[in-house]
C-alpha cells in the first residue's frame, strides 16, 4: 500500500463518511418545534420478510440511525447504539437502524447480519431518505420524542455522553397525552 492510500484510508476513518464530524462534547439544546417525523414503512432486514413501520413505535423515544455497512465510522458507532438500545428499551426507547446500502434486500440483509444488532434494522430506500431531507452523508441520526417530533439531528459520529444526555432528557419528559392533537 502506498503512502497516499494509507493517508486517505486514515482520513476517511477519522472524519467519517460525512463532510464534517459531529464532535461536540456538550449537547446542543433539544429542538423545540412542531415538526413531526415523516412516516415510513421500510423492509425489515431480520429475515422475516416484514417491514418496520414508524407508527408501531408511537409513544416511544426513537433514534433513527441512517448508516451503511461499508462506512467505517458507522460500524464503529454500532456497539454504542446497540448498548443504548439495551440500556433504555425498558424505559420506552428504541433505535431503528436505517441502512442506505444499495443492492437487493437479501444482499443487504446478509451484510447487516454480521453486526448482530438487537434493534430493528431496515433498508431505507430513496423514498425514506428523501422524507428526511435527503441523506447526503452517513451516519446521520434523528432523535424523536414520544410525540413523534424530531428533537435533534446529528450528522457524523456523536459522543456517547451527548447521545445519552439527549435520550435521557426525552425519556424524563412527560409522556404524550392520549388523543393529543399532533397536527
Amino acid at each position: 500500500m502506498n503512502k497516499l492510500s494509507l493517508v486517505l484510508g486514515i482520513l476517511v476513518f477519522v472524519t467519517g463518511c460525512v463532510p464534517q464530524r459531529a464532535s461536540r462534547e456538550q449537547s446542543a439544546p433539544l429542538i423545540e418545534h412542531d415538526f413531526d417525523a415523516p412516516a415510513f414503512a421500510i423492509p425489515a432486514l431480520d429475515g422475516s420478510g416484514g417491514a418496520i413501520d414508524l407508527a408501531a413505535y408511537e409513544g416511544q423515544v426513537v433514534l433513527l440511525d441512517f448508516w451503511a455497512t461499508w462506512c467505517p465510522p458507522c460500524r464503529v458507532e454500532l456497539p454504542l447504539l446497540k448498548k443504548m438500545h439495551e440500556d433504555y428499551k425498558d424505559r420506552g426507547f428504541v433505535v431503528i437502524g436505517m441502512t442506505v446500502d444499495e443492492g437487493t434486500r437479501d444482499q443487504v440483509e446478509k451484510a447487516v447480519a454480521q453486526f448482530s444488532l438487537t434493534y430493528p434494522v431496515g433498508l431505507a430506500g430513496a423514498e425514506a431518505q428523501a422524507a428526511y431531507g435527503g441523506i447526503r452523508a452517513v451516519p446521520t441520526k434523528f432523535l424523536l420524542d414520544r410525540n413523534g417530533q424530531i428533537r435533534q439531528h446529528y450528522q457524523g459520529v456523536v459522543h456517547e455522553s451527548v447521545l445519552r444526555g439527549d435520550v435521557e432528557t426525552l425519556l424524563a419528559a412527560p409522556e404524550a397525552a392520549e388523543g393529543e392533537d399532533r397536527g
